[in-house]
């Protein structure tokens, strides 16, 4: 018989609880770390946490869109590794110390949740619309919450995606449905019930 343990125990146990969750944030954000580093198209960044949630940071060299960043840290980071969210900013809020502010990038990240995310896609929808995606818009990765303008998508892909998209499933979106949708997800849901 196994017995719970008591209040003081379980208070005497909360700082090694919290000291290995540390080390693993710590580890986690030290690959992300490591690969911004030395990245060609990122000035500066943070890692940075709110709530659940990790959120990378960066300024760009040049323009450089967050599925970019996203794709090279999904390619090169462990899954169980991923942040959340990926923002590229025109640069990290500061204080009048030159530390960078996280409440802000929270904030920021609020404002824009689908930028740059790691949602899979799950459904098999999802799962054969993003290979499509992925290979009409030339992308290594597309996520679930990706959006056809942000991958690149324009007039002339968007021809090729709803062809090939209408024919794989039988379903007859329009131009003007693709570009209302705000993700891949909406997409596939739309596919869905019209099947």
């Amino acid at each position: 018989m196994s017995t719970l343990p008591t209040e003081s125990e379980a208070n005497a146990a909360e700082p090694e609880a919290n000291a290995a969750e540390s080390e693993a944030n710590a580890a986690e954000s030290e690959a992300i770390e490591s690969l911004l580093d030395g990245h060609p198209d990122v000035a500066e960044f943070a890692v940075v946490r709110a709530g659940a949630r990790r959120i990378v940071a960066v300024t760009a060299r040049l323009y450089c869109a967050a599925v970019d960043i996203r794709d090279d840290i999904w390619e090169s980071v462990p899954v169980e590794q991923l942040p959340d969210l990926v923002l590229v900013l025109p640069e990290l809020p500061r204080d009048a110390e030159n530390r960078v502010l996280p409440d802000r990038i929270a904030h920021r990240a609020a404002d824009d949740p689908g930028a740059g995310t790691f949602s899979p896609p799950q459904t098999p929808t999802e799962v054969a619309l993003a290979d499509i995606w992925r290979e009409i818009l030339g992308r290594r990765r597309v996520a679930a919450d990706d959006n056809f303008l942000d991958l690149g998508g324009d007039s002339m892909t968007a021809t090729l995606l709803l062809d090939s998209t209408n024919e794989r499933f039988d379903v007859a979106l329009s131009f003007d449905e693709l570009l209302s949708m705000p993700s891949l997800r909406a997409v596939a849901e739309a596919i869905d019930q019209r099947r």
